[in-house]
């Protein structure tokens, strides 16, 4: 039996997925927390550490639940080229929901569901919540626009060859 944590020491391509993964949620919490962050500064609320936690975590819920949803990314996602993909068919609403609600205690829940997803037997790549919602994060590069692709080669005509 191995486990992600297993995996993890021998597997670059592993480490990859997970440091990416990390990097997008490091971008997408540093969109949320600024701007709660600044309201904050201006606002005389007690505990300003515990309010701005627990508000970043529910805005970072609603706005993981609703970009994944629609898109199957967030910002953090599209920079670092990776998207969630539903195991059974098209992605729902009700899956990015159930695989955003570590995120409403992130600086509790979101660990723990990380650890045990890895700590688990089965898929390296998948958070607890992804297992839970029958999602995986996977690597997602956009197709290009037909135009911004370099030209294919024209085979040579027949009167080209006469002509040297």
């Amino acid at each position: 039996m191995y486990t992600g944590f297993d995996l993890l020491e021998s597997s670059a391509a592993l480490r990859n997925h997970w440091l990416r993964r990390f990097a997008a949620g490091f971008i997408d919490i540093t969109i949320i927390f600024t701007p709660i962050w600044i309201v904050l500064m201006y606002v005389d609320v007690p505990s300003k550490i515990i309010v701005a936690g627990l508000g970043a975590g529910l805005v970072w819920f609603l706005y993981a639940a609703i970009c994944e949803g629609r898109s199957g990314r967030t910002l953090g996602k599209a920079l670092v080229h990776q998207k969630v993909v539903s195991r059974q068919g098209r992605r729902s609403y009700r899956q990015t929901f159930i695989r955003s609600i570590p995120k409403l205690f992130w600086f509790i829940f979101l660990p723990f569901d990380v650890a045990v997803g890895l700590a688990t037997e089965g898929d390296p790549r998948k958070r607890w919540s992804d297992t839970v919602s029958n999602t995986l994060v996977i690597a997602y590069y956009p197709p290009m626009p037909r135009s911004e692709k370099a030209p294919r080669p024209q085979p040579r005509m027949r009167e080209d060859f006469d002509s040297e």
